[in-house]
């Protein structure tokens, strides 16, 4: 007897003896496993040879095929063998085989996951609200779906969570115990007894039956080791939903970012529920978990693996979904090349945004006017697509200053996909910015506002990352054309109507605001006229810094700026505070300085701060020299740039991979090693082999030339000198204190006086968040 159910699609995965796993949360709360017949496509091209011996072997076969014809991205309709596999479940290991014996065949929609194609064939996303209808064996018949995966007012369904953390740092030595906590019930495990601690997890896995694990150090060290102690106790772990397959183990990896390179850890996926790592999550570290259900639902991506994807996996996603659903031809590796050019046209066409360096120091009442989402706009309005530039057709337009045409006749498959981000991400930042609000939930707009700010950026980027099946530089050129000529356009239209524009950064312009106040909104009129681009005014600053390069102070460094917002909220670009490898401390002390800054609202009286300023700093540089901030706020983070074979000269993050090696643990390029500066040979000192209790000799000198280095940013545009700078945090030389404290002794100065939401004062607080 057949029934009826609604609920969201959680989970789908091959089912080795038919198509798909569907894994149901029933809008009654019941978890439902079902299985559904799910047939995949694939298409075969090439030269005429090939393909008839490859039409020999499969008439040898029990595949379905024939000869069709399947649209090209780049080379219109194309003459392809569809190859039909009745079980989707087998689809990859079919494709993998005619691969090994015909290499020199073209494959296209071969390599996808099962759950792309279910995504795709039955026009539904991961967790989407749906009605499903089951015969007598559990088998779906039908889906459909009663959700829209563009709504500002998503249903999402009450998701059990797990959450498994280690007590201690896993990199440094054996945690003593594993916390487990679901809902408001907390246990702790020992690892001093192995076996007990894997039946207890077991134990709570199966009784509080989860739909997500949430761990910390999951990926990493967690699930390997509770698998080590079940292999080498022989005894039974299997934390999957279904326990008809084993979990899911995916090997580290390596893959290049902008220029860096990024280790991925190992990982390990569940079947019929969700395994989240925060840490090795993009999605989660900036969204949290709505983040990670925002990104499975626009790329199709099932909810583990959106998770541990980049908001430019989500868009690569995005390009495969809106390619299934189009009939458009997915390659296995990108197959597009550059078109030839001469010399002259190379050089025109190789650039990147347009920047003006900007007029370095202190500026008071400074404009910031942004161009709305500048590059999925120009994609949308030139429709620039990997296929459309280069084309001329029955509308064409062409790039500026390059002379390169963009096909208008029909929208190319990024404009499709970015239309509708657009416009979710307008209708969010309208009611976030004051619209009728009723209804939705703010904290989700704010997410989803943030994760589409973030698609349209890196939907630019990857028109010319290498790896983009179905990405074209030559669409990166044409983006960055167009943007150049709209940005010197604004700048023009801001200098006819009386602004001094002190910076032009790619899509932003910095104007002095002086007596033409009153204008901006007819500037902000005046560009979109000229360019089409909407530009948003971010809002006037207070002040801002513009900061010069280290080496030659009358050269302006154009993304190294800091500066505070009338209602005082700060921006800080390219300074210590925001690098990847300054340590917490040093970071932490610098935004607090410029904080002391941010809470004077008038201009004039801001060299008055500088005595405070000073003091502060002094303060912290006390505390480093007489061991007073926890060694862990004080750790350099690096990323290997290579193997530790490769280096000719080990590098200080290199020293420390060394001692991680020697103590057996795996590290290569790509992988972040955390490590203390130490007076003593090797010079650093890997975190995992510090030991606290004995002390460390840190190289004080070191770290005090970086507090020094972070001082200097925050009051050399205030006119105080690095060497005077330097004389004044050692005690040493002429200067002098506020006014209001000039009775009382530095120590008990109230540096920073409500400074934190507790108002603490300095000498009772250590700044660590």
């Amino acid at each position: 007897m057949g029934a009826e159910l609604s609920g969201w699609l959680f989970d789908v995965y091959p089912d080795p003896g038919r198509g798909a796993v569907v894994w149901l949360v029933g809008q009654d709360g019941v978890r439902y496993r079902f299985t559904q017949d799910l047939p995949i496509t694939f298409y075969v091209g090439g030269e005429a040879q090939e393909l008839n011996r490859l039409w020999s072997q499969l008439k040898r076969s029990s595949l379905s095929f024939e000869l069709t014809k399947r649209r090209h991205l780049f080379h219109g309709d194309l003459e392809v063998v569809a190859i039909r596999v009745a079980s989707g479940a087998r689809q990859r290991s079919v494709f993998r085989s005619l691969h090994r014996a015909f290499p020199e065949l073209e494959y296209f929609d071969a390599d996808l996951a099962l759950a792309v194609h279910y995504f795709s064939a039955t026009h539904t996303f991961p967790l989407a609200l749906c009605t499903v209808s089951v015969d007598e064996h559990d088998r779906v018949t039908a889906i459909t779906t009663r959700d829209d995966r563009w709504s500002l007012k998503p249903k999402f369904p009450d998701l059990r969570v797990l959450q498994l953390e280690p007590g201690g740092d896993p990199n440094k030595a054996l945690p003593p115990s594993i916390r487990a906590t679901l809902g408001n019930h907390t246990e702790t495990f020992s690892t001093k007894d192995p076996r007990g601690l894997l039946q207890s997890v077991s134990r709570i896995i199966e009784l509080g039956d989860p739909d997500i694990i949430r761990t910390r150090f999951g990926d990493k060290w967690l699930f390997p080791y509770l698998f080590s102690i079940a292999r080498s106790g022989g005894l039974p772990f299997n934390p999957n939903r279904d326990k008809s397959q084993a979990p899911i183990q995916v090997k580290p990896s390596q893959f290049e970012s902008y220029g860096r390179l990024v280790h991925r850890d190992q990982q390990t996926l569940l079947l019929g529920r969700a395994h989240i790592d925060p840490q090795n999550s993009m999605a989660f570290k900036d969204w949290g978990s709505l983040g990670i259900f925002e990104t499975a639902r626009l790329s199709n991506l099932p909810l583990q693996n959106a998770a541990r994807r980049s908001a430019g996996g989500a868009f690569v996603g995005m390009q495969i979904a809106a390619s299934l659903e189009n009939g458009i031809l997915i390659p296995i590796r990108k197959q597009q090349r550059e078109r030839f050019k001469r010399a002259t046209q190379l050089i025109a066409a190789d650039n990147g945004g347009l920047i003006f360096k900007p007029i370095v120091g202190l500026h008071p009442e400074v404009a910031e006017i942004d161009f709305f989402s500048m590059y999925p706009n120009i994609m949308t309005g030139w429709n620039i697509s990997a296929e459309t530039v280069g084309e001329q057709g029955g509308q064409t337009r062409w790039a500026p200053g390059i002379g390169v045409p963009i096909r208008q006749d029909n929208p190319g498959i990024v404009a499709m996909i970015l239309k509708p981000v657009m416009e979710k991400r307008k209708a969010a930042k309208e009611i976030l910015e004051g619209g009728d609000a009723s209804g939705y939930d703010r904290t989700y707009l704010q997410v989803a506002y943030e994760f589409l700010k973030g698609l349209g950026w890196v939907s630019y980027g990857y028109q010319g990352f290498s790896g983009n099946r179905i990405g074209s530089i030559e669409a990166h050129e044409a983006i960055n054309a167009v943007s150049r000529d709209a940005i010197a356009q604004a700048k023009e239209a801001a200098e006819e109507m009386g602004f001094e524009v002190l910076h032009v950064y790619v899509d932003s312009l910095f104007v002095r605001v002086g007596q033409n106040e009153a204008k901006l909104e007819e500037l902000r009129e005046d560009i979109r006229r000229r360019t089409g681009l909407k530009a948003d005014l971010e809002g006037i600053m207070r002040w801002v810094v513009f900061l010069p390069s280290k080496q030659n102070p009358n050269v302006p460094v154009p993304n190294c700026f800091y500066g505070v917002f009338r209602n005082g909220e700060m921006k800080c670009r390219g300074i210590m505070a925001r690098r990847g490898d300054t340590p917490h401390y040093i970071a932490e002390v610098q935004l607090d300085a410029i904080k002391i800054l941010a809470r004077e609202t008038e201009f004039e009286k801001l060299p008055g701060l500088i005595p405070k300023v000073v003091f502060f700093f002094r303060s912290c540089h006390q505390d480093l020299t007489q061991g007073r901030v926890p060694l862990e706020h004080l750790l350099v983070s690096q990323t290997l740039s290579r193997d530790l074979e490769d280096f000719k000269v080990l590098s200080p993050a290199g020293r420390a991979a060394r001692q991680l090696a020697a103590d057996g643990k795996a590290i290569g390029a790509g992988q972040n090693v955390d490590f203390l500066r130490v007076k003593q040979a090797p010079f650093a000192l890997s975190w995992h082999a510090v030991d606290e209790a004995q002390g460390v000799e840190l190289d004080i000198d070191w770290y005090c030339e970086q507090l020094l280095r972070a001082a200097d940013e925050v009051l050399q545009p205030l006119g105080v000198g690095k060497e005077t700078l330097e004389a004044w945090l050692a005690g040493q030389g002429s200067y002098w204190a506020p006014e209001d404290f000039v009775h009382k002794s530095p120590v008990e100065l109230p540096l920073l006086e409500e400074i934190n939401q507790k108002g603490s004062q300095r000498k009772q607080l250590h700044f660590f968040r």
